[in-house]
């Protein structure tokens, strides 16, 4: 009885995978080639990069790069890496992971002297997460990504791109920074807002290992989020 029962639970989890795979994995996944513009965001957290192997077996249109957090961090690799990309051709830009205990301003000012971004890159990004967010008011939140932002468009003459999920832009932002341009994640449908860019899951990338991939959204052409 027991070896019936567990080849039934085996069938079970058997066609509960092809389910997954057939109806939700496929439809959960865009298709990434649809206007060229796919692309991956790396930190330090991936040690190791064959830049060979990942421009020829699956060049991505653009890269993000980690560059700071709070007023003090500063992601290690990041001055390499931004040089490497350059010199392949592929755009490339830096995002700042937003801390809940510093100032706007002060993190604006760590991010610009560690971004070092120039005419070409990327536009700045703000990495802003639910994480940690709760040790604050709404009200400062809103204020300090505020500071963030005009310091930001000060240094480059553009304002950020936003980083978050849509449960976080719908709790913090949607009010504040309707005009702003939203790079969103969201691993299981496409963003329920408007949006440029979307992060879509995690998927292994040759050359780099399982990473974050994202696209742009259908009508956003790569030039309108470089920096001229």
């Amino acid at each position: 009885m027991k070896k019936v029962i567990l080849f039934l639970v085996v069938i079970a989890l058997a066609g509960g995978a092809v389910f997954y795979f057939k109806f939700y994995r496929i439809d959960k996944k865009p298709k990434v080639a649809h206007n060229g513009c796919w692309g991956i965001d790396i930190s330090h957290y991936q040690k190791n990069i064959n830049y060979d192997k990942l421009i020829k077996e699956n060049k991505p249109a653009y890269v993000y790069l980690k560059t700071s957090q709070g007023n003090s961090m500063v992601d290690d690799l990041y001055a390499d890496r931004l040089k490497k990309f350059r010199e392949l051709g592929i755009p490339v830009g830096g995002y700042h992971f937003f801390n809940y205990n510093v100032s706007g301003k002060e993190q604006a000012e760590h991010y610009i002297k560690t971004a070092n971004l120039q005419k070409g890159d990327l536009y700045p990004v703000l990495d802003v997460e639910m994480k940690h967010s709760s040790s604050q008011s709404k009200q400062w939140i809103v204020r300090e990504i505020k500071s963030f932002c005009v310091e930001v468009k000060a240094e480059y003459g553009v304002e950020p791109l936003i980083y978050c999920e849509y449960d976080y832009y719908h709790k913090y932002l949607k009010d504040d920074f309707g005009d702003y341009q939203y790079w969103i994640s969201d691993f299981v449908r496409a963003p329920r807002c408007k949006y440029v860019m979307w992060q879509y899951d995690i998927l292994h990338v040759n050359g780099v290992g399982s990473i974050d991939n994202n696209r742009l959204a259908e009508g956003v052409r790569l030039e309108q989020l470089i920096l001229k």
